[in-house]
């Protein structure tokens, strides 16, 4: 056994960071994953085909932190804890498998969400008929029978340390020639083909999103220069603005969230398919306490994706913060009726701008 004084500075760094971050993750996930559910299911949002999407990623977020990192985290602070008897393969079956499972379908989630939203941006008059409640339900059961498909691998391979025999409670057993080759060059190709598509259509998606938010900002704000000041640069025909809407602001909210499932699935995938081909058999103790750090690192950034979804909607979303305050204190900001411009022309190019307020919401 090694002692603590005997420890380098990055073992105990790792050390703390798999005592103090799990349960702060658990904790701070879990709360932030139910509100999100409760602010999706209000009438703000809950008639949006995307909120369905956010609602399933949710619950799929707060299982995953509460059972699969709660029981990884006793088993790196108080191994003891962890039932190790003749049928605990059983339960790394079901670890390994979901733990695949709820990441890939946050990542399948989340780019159903942002191609939906790309496709009703470019075809917006066919929006209505795509854009469904129904559809998106249909969609996330595909999803989960896809992800399924892909990682049923692991309720078959799957099996659990010994006491003290490793960090990590469950590992992939390797029994045969057919699965060492199956999970050293094939399934790392799998997986990784998987997010480079998946990633690739969230990319194209998230263009198609700024260029319509720029495209609308430019003629808001050319419809705002036009009121003011009257000019004769107005546009050649008639045209209606209002206040940001839901959806504009779901697809605020679903840009920072998508570029974040990038920046927090990808260094995990990098490390699984390197560690894959690598044996660290004669490394120096240095190069062990460095793959353990990074390995830990990469692990906490997938669970820290399924924290944080309600901090960048709060932070994207102003109507989202307005339905949090009504789902936690039943208080309703009063908002003023949304004004319409309509901007209009008369002889001599002059423009002549008309203000309404609209009573329905």
């Amino acid at each position: 056994m090694v002692h603590d004084s005997e420890k380098s500075i990055l073992c105990r760094i790792t050390d703390g960071l798999d005592l103090y971050f799990p349960p702060f993750l658990i904790v701070t996930g879990v709360v932030c994953n139910v509100l999100v559910v409760l602010v999706m299911r209000s009438v703000y949002f809950r008639s949006l085909s995307t909120s369905f999407y956010m609602i399933a990623n949710a619950l799929v977020d707060t299982f995953s932190l509460a059972s699969l990192l709660t029981v990884d985290w006793l088993n790196l602070n108080y191994p003891s804890t962890i039932y190790r008897g003749e049928h605990s393969h059983y339960m790394c079956k079901f670890f390994h498998f979901f733990g695949w499972v709820s990441s890939d379908s946050g990542v399948l989630l989340t780019t159903a969400m942002t191609l939906e939203r790309g496709l009703a941006i470019t075809f917006p008059l066919k929006s209505s008929s795509w854009c469904t409640l129904k559809r998106a339900k249909r969609v996330t059961i595909l999803v989960f029978i896809f992800v399924f498909l892909k990682d049923v691998n692991f309720l078959f391979t799957s099996d659990t340390y010994a006491l003290n025999e490793s960090d990590r409670l469950c590992y992939v057993y390797l029994d045969s020639e057919n699965l060492k080759i199956f999970w050293k060059f094939v399934w790392p190709w799998i997986h990784n083909v998987f997010l480079l598509v998946s990633f690739t259509a969230i990319i194209i998606s998230n263009i198609i999103i700024i260029r319509h938010i720029k495209i609308s900002d430019r003629i808001r704000q050319e419809q705002q220069n036009c009121s003011i000041y009257k000019s004769n640069e107005c546009l050649p025909e008639t045209v209606k603005t209002k206040p940001a809407s839901r959806k504009r602001q779901v697809a605020t909210m679903l840009l920072v969230d998508s570029f974040t499932v990038i920046v927090c699935t990808l260094p995990f995938s990098i490390f699984t398919t390197i560690d894959s081909n690598t044996v660290l058999l004669d490394a120096s103790s240095g190069e062990r306490d460095w793959k353990r750090f990074i390995s830990s690192m990469s692990f906490y950034l997938l669970y820290v994706n399924r924290c944080v979804n309600f901090y960048l909607y709060s932070w994207s979303g102003t109507r989202f913060r307005e339905a949090l305050l009504f789902v936690v204190c039943g208080c309703k900001r009063r908002r003023k009726p949304p004004r319409v411009v309509t901007i209009s022309y008369t002889k001599g190019n002059s423009c002549s701008v008309h203000t309404c307020h609209n009573i329905t919401q």
